[in-house]
């Protein structure tokens, strides 16, 4: 498979150009019991999609001067711009809804070090991992509400998440292609590993989330653990 990262980069421009109409106009405000179900999960989500990148984009830059693929590093920072749509299109709702956007959370330190102290491979393995559990995580918020700002958000969320699986998948096996036998199998246990424990995390801080929108601990795992193995078919 070959991987040709200006593609990507063609792709994130256009797909800048053709998001979903978002009615930023409605002005339906979420009951008690829907502000009880999303609240603290939506705001560890919005702090998750809010981060400038700076260290993979480090890491990006030192792969460039080891391969000359200038491209991916026009693939990455589109890519990130994308991330950060989320963060304030999320950020913008939650004022509209007098929900306080927080500055820190436990989990998003926890991912954050993992990436700070990796190299460019394990950081796009840990993001790929939230961004697997996100697909999920964003079709379940759409159905815990009524709010038609949050669903068009979910909706364009969910037909991002879809791209960055696969732009994370590519890379991966750009990078893995460079690698011995012995290191790939090492990659691939580790990322079962984080994965796995994310699931388990990710469930019992956003369950309220999950339940409402139709799942159970078994069907999350399911369905979780389906989009991680197609992504690694990609």
């Amino acid at each position: 498979m070959e991987i040709i990262f200006s593609k990507w980069t063609e792709y994130f421009l256009r797909n800048n150009q053709n998001l979903i109409d978002i009615h930023w106009d409605d002005h339906y405000k979420l009951t008690s019991e829907e502000r009880e179900i999303i609240t603290k999960s939506i705001q560890q989500f919005q702090l998750g999609e809010n981060s400038e990148g700076k260290y993979l984009i480090n890491c990006a830059k030192k792969y460039v001067l080891e391969t000359q693929d200038q491209d991916y590093y026009h693939a990455l920072i589109e890519f990130i711009k994308e991330e950060q749509r989320h963060a304030r299109d999320l950020g913008r709702f939650m004022r509209l809804q007098e929900i306080p956007l927080i500055r820190s959370h436990w989990v998003d330190n926890v991912f954050r070090k993992l990436r700070k102290y990796a190299g460019l491979e394990l950081s796009i393995i840990v993001l790929i991992t939230a961004e697997i559990i996100a697909k999920i995580y964003y079709k379940a918020l759409k159905e815990s509400t009524n709010s038609i700002i949050l669903i068009d958000l979910c909706n364009q969320i969910l037909n991002d998440e879809e791209k960055h699986v696969r732009f994370q998948s590519e890379t991966l096996y750009k990078l893995a292609r460079n690698k011995s036998y012995i290191m790939n199998q090492i990659s691939r246990q580790f990322h079962r590993f984080l994965f796995e424990g994310t699931l388990i995390v990710v469930w019992y801080q956003h369950k309220s989330v999950f339940k409402a929108g139709g799942y159970t601990l078994l069907s999350f795992y399911h369905d979780c653990r389906q989009v991680f193995n197609s992504s690694k078919r990609s």
